[in-house]
């Protein structure tokens, strides 16, 4: 108990040591936030390729039909398809997407 109370001191003054634990905290949310911000549209993405698979024949998806039908802009969608190990992009058409 005499350690973390001591812990708390030297922190509390300390005020480089205190903004550096405050800004490493707000780094650590501010990445975390990313990351499921991230996760929700690649799913959403995903879903969308799994309905459109099942319901037509066409193997390959636009990113535009992508963003028009996920609601998440175009370059966003670009780039998650991009990082998304689940799709893979079209060689011949680049703008182009498909499940892997």
């Amino acid at each position: 108990m005499d350690t973390i109370t001591g812990l708390v001191d030297f922190i509390n003054n300390n005020k480089i040591v205190s903004t550096l634990i405050g800004a490493a905290i707000v780094a650590a949310a501010t990445w975390l936030l990313k990351w499921l911000r991230d996760r929700r549209d690649s799913n959403k993405i995903y879903r969308y390729f799994l309905k459109s698979a099942a319901s037509t024949g066409w193997t390959f998806r636009s990113m535009q039909a992508i963003s028009s039908a996920t609601h998440i802009p175009t370059s966003r969608v670009a780039d998650l398809c991009g990082s998304d190990k689940r799709l893979k992009r079209n060689e011949k058409e680049k703008d182009s997407w498909r499940l892997a």
